[in-house]
């Protein structure tokens, strides 16, 4: 083979679907048209194929590719797309002396396509590669499908190994391309279906994308509005195909993410709501990207998902033990403080609550491990409250629920709390009469008695109901251990609130999965020790 070097290239890129490079050949060297420089190109099979005219037979002979010869081989690339594999065609041209321009670089104005590698190239030969699709992907594609996420697959590749490889990952059933013929779409007559991308004033084609988003939007929202119900498989998509996808996806309220590696893939990604860039992909990417996937694996992606649907709902989980704790001791206070003159709960009482057990119950409920049953429910709306309409529910159910057993305890407890008829004496100043001096006085507690059943212990109400004196008499000497019992029990059923909080979405069995949350376990012995 004759030497040759490197004079010229035209490089590949998604409109071209081709690369070419002119060579030089040394030593005197010369082709057929007795010139020194030859086209060799390498691109898509039916790209490269079409630009030929000649091809080498198995004896290296030049031969004229006829009709006959050319749809055989067409129906090679067929067979061997639909065994997903991405053909490449090669072929190369002799050229002669001010072929295509005095450096061969001549290219008709608005073409992508130079005029020395539009016809007469010899083919060489067609290869089929293969991209093993990693064994966790179906699985992936299918957990996505389960919990809402629509997968759809925008690649370069031609219509036939496009479908072939979306069969291989899942993303679209046997036979359904033939049903729907929207299923799997090329880019350009995506685009042209669509209408593109428009001025959202003047309804005319945005020249530059992405360049004043707020002014973009789609030409036929109701032909897009079928193409989220239908298309799937999106080939020989150009970068433009893609961003108008997630731009037409988001104007009718999609939330869209955007996976890719390259820098053709920048412009959806920062158009999309979240982009995922692959770790190996270039820096361009990884600059437009939300999040970097360290394994260049779809599975990851998943699990993303997952995590992301874990944190909100334990953002959610605080809330509703956060708001419980709230409406129970706001009804409590203000209702007790109207009849009793006195609130049961005391301001350092809720300080202690709101640092103790609202800090560590926000720790317990925010360390809840992602389960596989959060990919078993659609994804939430993109405007929906943070506070559900079933939280709402549990949090008045177990207000109403918690607020009657403390009633109970406070307008009846002197009825069934029994008194401790061990207490020690408590020692007291007490004035002596009006002479501004004080006294050291011995308070026998068991002096303090229910008149009414001297068993139990007295009411922590300062008056009853008809205004005579309860507790207030004995207020200033020590705190009523009624009140103190009323305060014990609001805590303990704020530690059974912190379990019934672990569920937001109707769970009937609130303890499953609580042995598996170690932190949750200590965090919760930790606040009964206290």
């Amino acid at each position: 083979m004759p030497e040759q070097k490197d004079l010229l290239r035209f490089p590949f890129d998604s409109n071209r679907k081709r690369m070419s490079t002119v060579l030089v050949y040394g030593n005197d060297e010369l082709n057929e048209n007795g010139y020194n420089k030859v086209l060799h190109c390498k691109g898509a099979a039916e790209i490269v194929l079409a630009a030929c005219n000649f091809y080498l037979d198995s004896n290296g002979n030049k031969c004229e590719l006829d009709d006959s010869h050319k749809s055989r081989i067409e129906t090679q690339i067929k067979d061997y797309c639909k065994e997903a594999l991405r053909c490449i065609a090669f072929a190369y041209k002799d050229l002669k002396e001010n072929e295509g321009g005095p450096n061969h670089e001549d290219i008709e104005q608005g073409d992508k396509i130079y005029n020395i590698e539009k016809s007469d190239m010899v083919l060489i030969g067609i290869v089929g590669i293969k991209d093993i699709i990693r064994e966790e992907v179906p699985k992936a594609v299918e957990q996505c499908q389960v919990a809402g996420v629509r997968v759809r697959m925008v690649t370069g590749d031609n219509k036939v190994t496009a479908i072939a490889i979306a069969k291989e990952c899942g993303i679209i059933g046997e036979g359904e391309e033939e049903i729907n013929p929207q299923v799997c779409m090329t880019g350009e007559d995506f685009n042209k279906y669509v209408g593109g991308i428009v001025d959202i004033e003047t309804k005319q084609p945005v020249q530059i994308i992405g360049k004043e988003k707020k002014r973009e939007m789609i030409g036929n929202l109701a032909h897009m509005k079928l193409v989220r119900q239908n298309l799937k498989v999106l080939a020989r998509s150009k970068p433009a195909d893609k961003y108008v996808m997630v731009a037409g996806l988001r104007q009718l309220g999609d939330i869209v993410a955007v996976t890719g590696d390259g820098t053709n893939d920048a412009p959806a990604m920062k158009r999309a709501d979240v982009g995922f860039a692959m770790a190996t992909g270039t820096q361009v990417a990884a600059t437009a990207a939300d999040i970097i996937i360290q394994d260049d694996n779809f599975a990851s992606i998943v699990a993303a998902c997952k995590w992301g649907r874990n944190i909100y709902d334990n953002i959610r989980r605080f809330l509703q033990f956060q708001l419980t704790v709230n409406v129970v001791a706001l009804i409590t206070s203000f209702i007790a403080s109207v009849v009793m003159k006195d609130t049961p709960l005391k301001a350092v009482q809720l300080l202690w609550v709101n640092m103790i057990m609202d800090s560590l119950a926000s720790l317990a409920l925010a360390t809840e491990r992602p389960t596989e049953i959060l990919l078993q429910r659609p994804p939430y709306r993109k405007k929906e409250y943070i506070i559900s309409r079933k939280m709402v529910k549990h949090i008045l159910g177990q207000a109403i629920f918690q607020a009657m057993i403390l009633f109970i305890f406070v307008f009846a407890g002197d009825k069934f709390v029994p008194e401790d008829q061990n207490m020690p004496n408590l020692k007291y100043e007490a004035a002596i009469g009006d002479t501004g001096k004080y006294e050291t006085r011995e308070f026998v507690m068991q002096e303090i008695v229910n008149p009414e059943n001297k068993e139990m212990i007295i009411s922590g109400m300062l008056a009853n109901f008809d205004m005579t004196p309860l507790y207030s008499k004995y207020s200033h000497i020590t705190p009523s251990r009624h009140l103190t019992i009323v305060f014990n029990m609001f805590v303990w059923l704020q530690i059974f609130n912190m379990l019934c909080a672990r569920k937001i979405n109707d769970e009937f069995n609130f303890l499953e999965g609580v042995t598996g949350n170690s932190m949750f376990i200590g965090v919760l012995g930790a606040i009964a020790g206290l």
